[in-house]
């Protein structure tokens, strides 16, 4: 069996449910696509597919969790939908810079949305400018909000009510030349 095809494909199954699908309804034929010959694509068409769902799942489980990390008050504003939109915003294969790709694919989906409450996008968009901003090479970030993401992020950890307008927020991040980042709201 070439190793190397297999290892791909598992790897795609285990990781990408486009893929998972495809696979599923014409197993031997996406192998096959791999690179795999007839017998070693039939092999791997005996695949449980309840066990790969199962395997997947966990993965997923680990990525919601490191996307909880770059987007934690994100995720608390959408509570059980995190987890559901965060799967529909990274059904592909991981990115590169999994970590950062998808806390960034959930906030781009929010936006794409237009997500409610209306202030969620510019949350998700204030914490992506802190992963922007801690990336190596970053100096200088400017974001504009729409919304007062500094009442919003103190209400959230306070664990009230967030009751926001529409006010304009202007933030600045800067990476000092010793590594240090300072960061303001105008």
């Amino acid at each position: 069996m070439a190793l190397s095809q297999t290892q791909a494909l598992l790897a795609r199954l285990f990781t990408d449910a486009r893929l998972r699908r495809a696979f599923f309804q014409a197993p031997q034929e996406t192998a096959r696509g791999f690179g795999l010959s007839d017998s070693e694509a039939a092999a791997l068409a005996a695949l449980d597919r309840r066990e790969v769902e199962d395997f997947a799942r966990s993965l997923l489980g680990k990525r919601a969790l490191d996307a909880r990390k770059a987007l934690p008050l994100t995720a608390k504003a959408l509570g059980p939908a995190f987890d559901a939109l965060l799967f529909e915003a990274i059904e592909g294969p991981p990115a590169p810079e999994r970590h950062r790709a998808d806390a960034a694919a959930l906030a781009t989906l929010l936006a794409e949305r237009g997500a409610s409450p209306a202030w969620i996008v510019d949350l998700a968009r204030y914490e992506m400018a802190f992963v922007a901003a801690a990336r190596p090479g970053a100096l200088l970030l400017l974001r504009r909000f729409s919304f007062p993401v500094d009442e919003i992020a103190g209400a959230l950890l306070a664990g009230t009510p967030v009751e926001a307008r529409p006010r304009a927020r202007t933030g600045l991040w800067l990476r000092a030349p010793w590594g240090r980042l300072h960061w303001r709201l105008l």
